[in-house]
């Protein structure tokens, strides 16, 4: 008898399931008179009442059938006599379960249900119990099994009270994987179906075996995921490793054509120049091929000697064929790296002189940010202009569009960085500088009143520079108000009598222009009539 595995659960059920074999054993002959969904009843000549019988043991008939019944007694309040179709059925089947056990027979079954240890099973009308030892249904998938259809062999009999059965699926499955795996050898090509994807590799069936797929042996491209596989795909493989006392099987799907990493290594060495078609873009770089299964690299840091941060999509796109360089090549341990950048002389070599701070050079706008604008000075070398440093203030802001071509100043050389910095204002004076030839201490203006304040008045000297009269400066005469005396767009005549070179500006005064008119006025009149306005 095999070991009590949970086998008490089973025992309960199989009881419930059973009817008492106590009371009337006769075999009747009813005709089906009604079906409702728990019980049947059937009208046998010479019985006192109906015949009761479970609904799901008359499945196969129905109302008008005529169909032979075993009593089983009454019901405990006498209005109906218990019948069993499924009895008879049983006491039938029980003859060919036990010559199936004797000839160590399989047997298709269903599982129906899941109890603690394993699982009930149907074997012709009875109830079996496939113990989780010897279902080979892992745990995680035991709901799943349900209406699972499985081949097995009674394993254990015993026909005392109430008919126990134990079958096995595992004993059917080792017999057939004992034929099967003799028959394999290492080379053989087999066809296998996917059972299971894992992050590392792919179970299968072939037939009632189980093999692996590592990974590492679904292709020469090297795999990041197995995404595309799906549970039940059907697969052609070569066994590359057999483990008989186990019967573990390692299979190949790569092994089913030539290495391509080998043949390459045939044409190729670091420093080679090769075409390459571009098959997948990278937050970090693009994966190229450049013989069929044999891709590799190039980092985003290896398409252009500049180190300014690149859009890997306004380069290459998918499918693009590009000249690469080899950077590295092992082809053991199938790794390849290529660059762009390599095909031409790093120009940043020679940068501190071919670029050096002051230069005037051209360079062409390839992008345009908020803050500024960058612009391709040669292949590899971008040039930097911050959007303060394309005009001086009071000038008109430039536009400017993608593929202009500019004229800028250097003012800055990374090369540590690769980076390169300019200037469009530099390329001119600025209107500061303009001024400082233009205006000098105690010269007179007349200039046009652009701006006011309660501190004073702001008069525009020239593009870009505005002179301050400071209100104390507005006038010999004491004003409260400056709108009382000044509007904006009077042309005010005063004197430059400072000027901060270090904070660029320039301080007027109104009330000296006025102050020595009115003392050239004094003198003429002295001069003339011995007497002066301010005595009149």
């Amino acid at each position: 008898m095999y070991s009590n595995e949970n086998y008490d659960e089973f025992e309960a059920l199989l009881n419930d399931y059973l009817p008492s074999e106590e009371g009337k054993k006769e075999r009747v002959r009813g005709v089906v008179a009604q079906k409702d969904r728990n019980f049947s009843y059937l009208e046998v000549k010479g019985q006192p009442t109906a015949i009761r019988v479970r609904s799901e043991e008359m499945a196969n008939y129905e109302v008008g059938d005529e169909v032979e019944v075993q009593l089983m007694g009454d019901t405990m309040d006498g209005d109906f006599i218990i019948g069993s179709r499924r009895k008879i059925e049983m006491e039938e089947n029980w003859e060919k379960i036990e010559k199936l056990h004797q000839e160590n027979s399989n047997i298709l079954t269903k599982i129906e249900g899941k109890i603690k240890g394993g699982y009930v099973v149907n074997i012709l009308g009875y109830k079996g119990f496939l113990p989780n030892s010897l279902s080979e249904i892992p745990m995680k998938d035991g709901d799943k099994a349900i209406g699972l259809e499985v081949e097995v062999i009674i394993k254990d009999l015993e026909n005392v009270k109430n008919k126990k059965i134990i079958v096995s699926r595992k004993d059917v499955t080792e017999v057939k994987e004992k034929e099967e795996f003799a028959k394999l050898a290492i080379g053989d090509v087999v066809e296998c179906q996917v059972s299971e994807v894992l992050d590392f590799g792919l179970v299968v069936r072939i037939g009632t075996l189980k093999g692996f797929i590592h990974i590492s042996e679904v292709s020469w491209v090297k795999v990041e995921n197995l995404d595309s596989y799906k549970v039940g795909d059907k697969l052609t493989a070569k066994v590359i490793e057999l483990e008989e006392e186990k019967r573990n099987i390692k299979l190949s799907l790569k092994a089913m054509s030539v290495n391509p990493w080998e043949e390459i290594a045939k044409t190729i060495s670091v420093g080679s120049e090769v075409d390459a078609k571009v098959t997948k873009m990278l937050p970090y770089g693009i994966i190229v091929e450049i013989a069929n299964g044999v891709e590799g690299l190039i980092h985003m840091n290896d398409f252009t000697w500049s180190k300014k941060k690149i859009v890997l999509k306004d380069f290459v796109e998918i499918n693009d064929t590009i000249k690469v360089k080899v950077l590295e090549f092992e082809p053991e341990g199938r790794k390849l790296k290529l660059g762009i950048k390599q095909l031409s002389v790093n120009p940043w070599d020679n940068a501190e002189e071919k670029f050096a701070v002051g230069k005037e050079l051209e360079a062409k706008i390839i992008e345009i940010k908020q803050f500024g604008l960058f612009a391709e000075v040669e292949s590899g070398v971008d040039v930097f202009i911050h959007n303060s440093d394309y005009n001086w203030k009071g000038e008109e802001t430039p536009k400017f569009n993608i593929g202009d071509v500019i004229k800028f100043e250097v003012i800055e050389v990374n090369t540590e960085d690769n980076k390169l910095k300019g200037s469009i204002k530099a390329l001119r004076k600025s209107p500061w500088e303009v001024a400082m030839e233009n205006y000098k201490v105690g010269q007179t203006v007349e200039k046009e009143i652009k701006g006011m304040i309660d501190a004073g008045l702001f008069v525009a000297l020239s593009k870009g520079v505005d002179g301050f009269i400071p209100m104390q400066m507005a006038s010999k005469d004491f004003i409260k108000n400056l709108k009382d005396k000044f509007s904006i767009g009077d042309v005010v005549k005063a004197q430059i009598v400072e000027i901060d070179k270090e904070k660029e500006r320039i301080k007027l005064s109104i009330k000296k222009i006025e102050l020595e008119e009115e003392k050239r006025e004094n003198q003429e009149l002295l001069s003339k009539y011995g007497t002066s306005s301010s005595e009149e």
